[in-house]
C-alpha cells in the first residue's frame, strides 16, 4: 500500500555564543534521533541536511563556514524580523478574539436593555388611568 509521506522542511538557524558575541554551529538533532526533520541551509541553493551525520559533513564545507562567519551581517535581521512578525501575528489574534466577545457582549446587553425598554414603556401604558 502505497503512502504519500510529508516533508517537513525547516531553515537551520546557528545558535549564538553570548560569551564570544558569534554565530556557532549547534547540531538540531539528538544522537540517534530517528524520523529526523530535513533543515535547508541557506549557506548554498539546494542545500540541505536530514540527520546528524549529514549536518556534521555539511558544516565542514567552505561556503558553510562562511556563512557562519557573516551570519549576523546578512541573515541576523530577517531571522529577528520573521520572529517579530510571528510574535505580532499571535498577539493580533488574541486581541481579535478579546474585541469579538466584546462585541458579543455589547450585542446581548443592547438587546438585554431594548427589552427592559419596551417592558417599561408597556407598564407605563398599562397604569395610565392611575394618575
Amino acid at each position: 500500500m502505497l503512502e504519500l509521506a510529508t516533508i517537513n522542511k525547516e531553515i537551520y538557524v546557528p545558535g549564538f555564543n553570548e560569551n564570544s558575541d558569534i554565530y556557532v554551529d549547534e547540531s538540531p538533532y539528538k544522537p540517534y534521533q530517528r524520523k529526523c526533520i530535513e533543515f535547508e541551509c541557506r549557506c548554498k541553493a539546494g542545500s540541505s541536511f536530514y540527520n546528524n551525520a549529514s549536518y556534521k559533513q555539511h558544516i565542514k564545507s567552505q561556503t558553510h563556514k562562511d556563512f557562519i562567519e557573516n551570519y549576523s551581517k546578512y541573515y541576523k535581521e530577517v531571522d529577528e524580523a520573521f520572529e517579530t512578525i510571528n510574535t505580532l501575528k499571535v498577539e493580533n489574534e488574541i486581541l481579535k478574539r478579546k474585541l469579538q466577545n466584546r462585541d458579543n457582549k455589547i450585542e446581548k446587553l443592547e438587546k438585554q436593555l431594548k427589552e427592559i425598554k419596551n417592558l417599561m414603556n408597556d407598564s407605563d401604558s398599562e397604569f395610565e388611568d392611575c394618575l
